[in-house]
């Protein structure tokens, strides 16, 4: 399948493989930094800060009004001193990933799931 230009949204996913001693103070430190990404970002709509069970893995997710969006915000990144917050919190591995949202379901009063946002979009398979 290839990106849908129609897509509901850009998704950036960075998994952070951390020492369980780190894990809650790595969280911390991403809740901080995504809510000063979120001032200067407006096409920023949403993030996600999520512990593994294991206290071994941290995930940040963060979704995007577009790719474009992101693109444009990229240049807050250059800002950031993202590797003085991998050594500070001692991660073993990063593992980038971004996803176009091509549709989004929740559930409704009537217990079904429903589209979230708009009409469901046709998309070209590749």
């Amino acid at each position: 399948m290839t990106a849908n230009p129609n897509a509901l949204w850009f998704t950036q996913m960075i998994e952070y493989e951390v020492p369980a001693a780190r894990q809650a103070a790595l969280a911390q430190a991403l809740v901080l930094r995504s809510e000063q990404l979120a001032s200067r970002c407006e096409g920023l709509l949403g993030v996600s800060i999520q512990a593994s069970d294991d206290g071994s893995r941290v995930l940040q997710y963060l979704q995007w009004q577009s790719r474009y969006e992101w693109a444009a915000a990229s240049a807050c990144f250059v800002e950031e001193p993202f590797l003085d917050l991998l050594c500070q919190h001692q991660a073993k591995g990063v593992n980038f990933a971004a996803y176009q949202t091509l549709r989004s379901l929740v559930r409704g009063a009537d217990g079904g799931l429903h589209c979230e946002v708009g009409e469901p979009q046709a998309y070209q398979g590749a």
